[in-house]
């Protein structure tokens, strides 16, 4: 283990759970990393990766979200939310770790990476603190998905307008994560759209924090800011001088198996940023850190990133 635990308040008195891995001391100290997590797991689930960035020099930051982690532990509360827009919910928690991360290491350089939902809120929080930032990493994004998006927009407003936001609701879960894994049939686990890696599956498959039931208005308010963050003022309200990484699977179900990711770095490109690399791995699934070259992926993430700090 090379991390400890710890719990900060957010600006609406929540306490929330993060990790925190400090940078090897032998090495020169390059930056502070704040990891943002995907919907259904927790920060500890990025322990290689971080424990990787520690020994380059930089410390490292991972809060568990809302309804998720050590967070819904503290009050047993997994998949449960009762606020009005879980998205502003979480990146209002992420800007509270981030002061939190500046008054530890003042005057550091600070990157933000986030997966797959944890991508949309990074996506979303640089078009309201980008100037704070140094570096963006993006893993597993997507763009608005029309087919999937719409359906659970109508079912989830109109569920929601009979049974209130903060209950849970199964059609919903199996549409999702029962989506993605379609396209892997036969089935061997009902994950196996994360990764080829088996043993990796397997592992997140037995995972106590892994969590499905969601209240309604976690997968309401994912679906209203995943159109969000890929609208036109998004993409303007991203700062032109921020280095931006993203990187994906061809074979994500998140990512339309690469279609969908395409059209988000087009966006990018189109709108100026100024430092874009995008790098779409062949045969990959949804998490190319779990996938089976994930040690490559690993390397030429943090490679990328020391060009750029």
């Amino acid at each position: 283990m090379y991390y400890n635990t710890d719990i900060l308040k957010s600006a609406d008195g929540e306490s929330i759970c993060f990790y925190r891995w400090k940078a090897n001391p032998n090495v020169p100290f390059k930056g502070v990393v704040q990891i943002v997590h995907g919907l259904g797991e927790h920060a500890g689930r990025y322990n290689e990766m971080a424990h990787l960035l520690q020994e380059e020099g930089y410390s490292v930051y991972a809060n568990d979200h809302r309804a998720h982690g050590k967070t819904a532990e503290m009050n047993r509360l997994f998949g449960y939310y009762n606020g009005k827009e879980y998205f502003d919910d979480c990146i209002a928690d992420m800007h509270a770790l981030s002061n939190l991360m500046r008054s530890e290491n003042p005057n550091s350089k600070f990157i933000l990476f986030g997966h797959s939902m944890g991508s949309l809120f990074s996506r979303k929080y640089v078009t309201k603190y980008g100037e704070e930032l140094d570096a963006l990493i993006l893993s597993g994004t997507a763009s608005f998905i029309k087919v999937l998006g719409t359906i659970g927009l109508i079912t989830a407003s109109t569920v929601k307008a009979f049974k209130g936001r903060e209950r849970g609701n199964a059609f919903l879960k199996d549409f999702f994560f029962g989506e993605f894994n379609k396209k892997f049939k036969p089935n061997r686990t009902k994950l196996d759209w994360i990764s080829t890696d088996e043993r990796q599956v397997d592992i997140f498959d037995a995972d106590p924090y892994r969590t499905e039931d969601f209240s309604l208005g976690v997968f309401l308010d994912i679906i209203k800011n995943s159109k969000m963050v890929n609208s036109p003022e998004a993409f303007k309200a991203t700062p032109k001088d921020l280095p931006i990484l993203m990187f994906s699977g061809d074979k994500d179900p998140v990512g339309e198996m690469g279609k969908g990711v395409k059209r988000v770095a087009k966006q990018y490109e189109k709108f100026g940023i100024k430092d874009f690399t995008f790098n779409l791995y062949q045969g990959g699934r949804h998490e190319m850190l779990n996938e089976i070259n994930a040690e490559a992926v690993r390397k030429e993430v943090i490679g990328w990133l020391n060009q750029r700090i």
